[in-house]
């Protein structure tokens, strides 16, 4: 199996079509999608598959929902409980949409930190979801990818150790979701790849300047996504690269016109050992 570029299906946001924006997507270069809903509303199942069948590429995967209550990292097991239920029912939205893997958020966000020892009580909280999770994933065939975050989150930012959770718990059906502009928020993402090597099952590929969370196009930050490319293919990484970008549709179309899509295929090549841009 190659790489192959995969993108965002914006589900029940008003300000991302998926007629307009999908195709648009599909311009440049991307064949997978994965769903993203819009949680402030409800977005009927059936909506959702049209939208998904109308842009001609199949669903891969589900970006897990995010926020406060859905922790899998919180100190209180019942919040711990409801959050790990939550995405026992995206597991099985992800296989209603034709995909087979869904993306988690390790904890939630706490600008001021945690102490060290609720710090140590969320990694060993963090390590159960995954348990949990990972057992029920095997059940109904499903992978859940738990994706590096920037650092006011309390768990998840550091990759290396996120890779040693996984293999502490040493569960089925678990990897990390690597997300290139959160990793260069906290340090190089080429090197991050490296560390957590064949624990990647899936990639959010995004852009930035190092001091937010842009979400920029690749190739047009400050990254060397070339660079994060090689090494995916050097760690064997096989699966998506999904552009977790949202722009206008008349955004998309200014990429499309400017040659972007040969950017992407670029770096396409560089995950697959083809070579770079």
């Amino acid at each position: 199996m190659s790489v192959q570029l995969g993108t965002v299906a914006p589900l029940g946001f008003d300000d991302f079509p998926p007629d307009q924006w999908l195709p648009c997507m599909r311009q440049l270069g991307c064949t997978v999608v994965q769903a993203y809903r819009n949680t402030e509303v409800t977005v009927p199942l059936q909506q959702m598959r049209d939208a998904i069948a109308a842009s001609g590429a199949p669903c891969d995967s589900v970006h897990g929902v995010f926020g406060e209550q859905f922790d899998p990292s919180a100190p209180l097991e019942s919040a711990r409980r409801f959050a790990v239920d939550t995405f026992k029912a995206e597991g099985e939205l992800a296989r209603e949409l034709g995909g087979s893997l869904v993306v988690v958020h390790c904890s939630t966000i706490r600008r001021d930190g945690v102490s060290p020892k609720e710090r140590a009580q969320r990694v060993e909280q963090l390590r159960k979801s995954m348990l949990d999770l990972g057992f029920f994933g095997q059940q109904i065939n499903v992978r859940y990818a738990f994706e590096n975050l920037p650092a006011y989150h309390p768990v998840g930012s550091d990759m290396v150790e996120l890779a040693d959770i996984l293999k502490q718990a040493n569960a089925p059906n678990t990897g990390i979701c690597f997300d290139s502009g959160h990793a260069n928020m906290v340090g190089d993402p080429a090197q991050s790849v490296l560390a957590a090597g064949e624990r990647i099952i899936y990639v959010h590929l995004n852009d930035n300047s190092g001091g937010a969370d842009e979400h920029l196009m690749p190739t047009y930050g400050a990254m060397d996504t070339v660079g994060i490319a090689r090494s995916l293919h050097e760690v064997g990484y096989d699966g998506t690269l999904m552009l977790e970008v949202f722009y206008s549709v008349d955004e998309l179309r200014k990429f499309i016109d400017g040659g972007c899509a040969e950017r992407l295929r670029g770096l396409l090549n560089a995950a697959n050992g083809r070579g770079a841009a």
